[in-house]
């Protein structure tokens, strides 16, 4: 008994490809008469316009109850079928004197005696049925056989092939031949020296026609050469055996196949798995992945859309004329993020704010707040980044931070030199977060030279909420432009007689920052900041005489 391995088949009139598939279903294939132990085919070749797919019958095994095959095939194609070229690593048309009539349960009303022995002995008529005692018999000659077909000599006398006997035009039958099909072409596949050969079908088979045959080995273990199956996920900017993704992005896996001829490997289907654990056993419950044809070697999958949490992928080739049916190892991992943003306020000198304008020695740190559904338990780290540029692509310094239950820590204090700086916080992400990072250009830090422009120094409190600037240059500086501040916010300011009023009337009590930033004629800023007090002024009360 020949143990099964794999079986190739391609119809040469569609050139289709062949993937194989088992069948839950109890329901015989009636395209086979009973024959010994089977009540219809083990296996069906059904042949489309588009492929060609083989299917099982969980409920039939080998005829003669080791190892030959019943196979049936049905033309669903546009076209007729003349031949089917079969190939597998098995011994897949090494017949054995023990085809359809060498069981004892021949199929009915299709076996007659030869017309000669294997030992060239005169037997009954051809056309006669077989009596049950007669030796060796066969199917009559199909239609169009060429006379005089024989099987290789070299095969047939290394023993190989067994022929029973010949038909009345000489040709050899190997007793294995269904009502309407021959052989030719038996040679070697790899090293197996009987694992190619084509069946021939005459009359040719017409669209929606069916007939039969019997080999050797059954198409159990695939078709053609030995395959291999590696898988890649895409999704988003993202591709790679593991990836992670942010919660709504759509994932598709990509499964090439390998092996000899792979990238010309055409037809047939591939099927996508998501499973909840490393060894993909477990399906998840409502995700499907769509099944994607084999082109050029390379099936792609449908996309889908996940939850938050980690799953495993698993691709499974059915096979086709030239490669075995193969699945991929359960290596592909995706990690489903749930989705943040992050967003950074920045400090220095008592203002907070999106854009701050800071003299030169001021200490400015940043601080990132992370925000989305799972960010309250988000740990990893926040890296803070001053870029000298508004494209963010010149750093000019950098600090990280950790991230404890949602909260971020501060950025390391920077003291830049005067310039326009802009600031990015980058959040890593965790198990559970995806990364994210603030825009460029949503914090800007103006820093300008360390002068005293004039504001007065701070005394108490001012009940009186206004008080008067003299607005000077540095020596040897010509002011050609001056604008002020008050908590980062710009306020109308003008030049009256060399002074300005600084008023904090309609405020609340509190206290203020006060920035002056001054412009020279050679485009230069300079900047004094104050900060100041404000009170309700005291209520004077007199005795009465």
């Amino acid at each position: 008994m020949r143990r099964i391995a794999l079986l190739g088949a391609v119809v040469l009139c569609s050139v289709a490809a062949l993937a194989i598939s088992s069948s839950a279903s109890a329901a015989l294939f009636p395209q086979c008469p009973p024959v010994d132990l089977n009540a219809g085919c083990q296996f069906l070749v059904n042949v489309t316009d588009t492929e060609t797919t083989i299917e099982s019958d969980p409920t039939q095994g080998p005829y003669e109850g080791a190892d030959d095959a019943l196979i049936g095939i049905v033309n669903h194609s546009s076209k007729a079928i003349t031949s089917l070229p079969l190939s597998a690593e098995i011994e897949l048309f090494g017949f054995e004197q023990d085809g359809l009539c060498g069981v004892e349960n021949h199929p009915a009303g299709v076996c007659v005696v030869m017309h000669e022995n294997i030992e060239k002995e005169v037997q009954a008529e051809e056309g006669e049925p077989c009596p049950p005692a007669i030796g060796p018999c066969a199917v009559k000659e199909p239609t169009g056989e060429p006379a005089k077909t024989e099987f290789p000599e070299a095969l047939v006398t290394a023993g190989l092939i067994q022929p029973i006997g010949r038909y009345k035009d000489g040709s050899e039958s190997s007793g294995y031949e269904g009502p309407r099909t021959w052989y030719t072409g038996i040679g070697a596949f790899h090293s197996f020296a009987t694992g190619t050969g084509v069946v021939n079908f005459g009359p040719a088979l017409q669209p929606g026609e069916s007939t039969y045959f019997t080999l050797e080995s059954p198409p159990a273990g695939g078709f053609g050469s030995a395959s291999t199956l590696t898988t890649s996920l895409t999704g988003g900017a993202a591709s790679g055996p593991s990836i992670s993704v942010t919660q709504g992005t759509p994932v598709f896996d990509t499964a090439t196949l390998g092996g000899e001829n792979a990238a010309t490997a055409n037809g047939g289907t591939v099927t996508f798995g998501v499973f909840s654990d490393p060894a993909c056993t477990a399906a998840v419950p409502g995700v499907s992945l769509a099944a994607g044809k084999l082109a050029a070697g390379v099936a792609k999958s449908g996309s889908a859309t996940l939850p938050v949490g980690t799953y495993y992928f698993r691709a499974s080739f059915g096979g086709n004329a030239e490669h075995q049916a193969v699945s991929s190892e359960c290596n592909e991992s995706l990690k489903v993020l749930a989705p943040t943003t992050t967003t950074t306020a920045q400090t220095g000198a008592g203002l907070t704010g999106p854009s701050l304008t800071m003299p030169q020695g001021t200490a400015v740190t940043d601080k990132a707040t992370i925000a989305g559904p799972l960010a309250k338990g988000a740990t990893g780290t926040v890296t803070y980044t001053l870029y000298s540029d508004a494209k963010c692509t010149k750093p000019f310094a950098a600090s990280p931070a950790a991230v404890v239950a949602g909260v971020a820590g501060s950025s390391a204090a920077v003291k830049p030199k005067p310039g326009t700086y802009y600031w990015v916080a980058s959040y890593s992400g965790d198990a559970s977060n995806a990364p994210s990072a603030s825009r460029c250009g949503s914090e800007v830090l103006l820093v300008g030279l360390n002068a005293k422009l004039g504001l007065p120094a701070p005394k108490g409190c001012y009940s009186l909420r206004r008080f008067i600037a003299h607005p000077h240059a540095p020596h040897g500086v010509k002011l050609v432009h001056f604008e002020m501040l008050i908590n980062g916010a710009k306020v109308p300011a003008r030049l009256d007689q060399r002074h300005t009023t600084i008023t904090l009337i309609g405020r609340p009590k509190g206290t203020f920052h006060v920035t002056m930033i001054a412009t020279d004629s050679k485009g230069r800023k300079y900047v004094d900041i104050r900060t100041y007090h404000t009170c309700v002024p005291k209520k004077h009360h007199h005795k009465k005489k």
